[in-house]
């Protein structure tokens, strides 16, 4: 249950931390992108723990749920942070769309 908690946390400050980023020092990515980059951006550090230098690892359904709830987790993070972040520049200094 720690791992868990601990696992959860960590995800959580490493989502925070990249959607501050994101959001001072690249205002031209919108917030959807934006969200769906840092929600999912740690997920690859975790499931990249899973291989622990093994050639091929198999991932079951439960590994696939607890992924989802990170991603969930994660963007939902993104989202908070970024109401009291805000972007350096604003829309000023957005990419005209064309």
């Amino acid at each position: 249950m720690l791992e868990a908690a601990f696992l959860t946390g960590s995800y959580i400050v490493m989502s925070a931390g990249l959607s501050v980023t994101v959001a001072r020092f690249s205002p031209s990515i919108g917030p959807r992108l934006r969200h769906l980059f840092t929600g999912a951006a740690p997920l690859a550090a975790v499931l990249a723990t899973k291989l622990d230098g093994k050639p091929s690892v198999a991932i079951d359904s439960y590994d696939l749920l607890a992924a989802g709830g990170l991603l969930a987790a994660g963007i939902a993070t993104s989202i908070g942070v970024t109401r009291f972040v805000a972007a350096r520049g604003g829309d000023a200094r957005r990419l005209p769309s064309s």
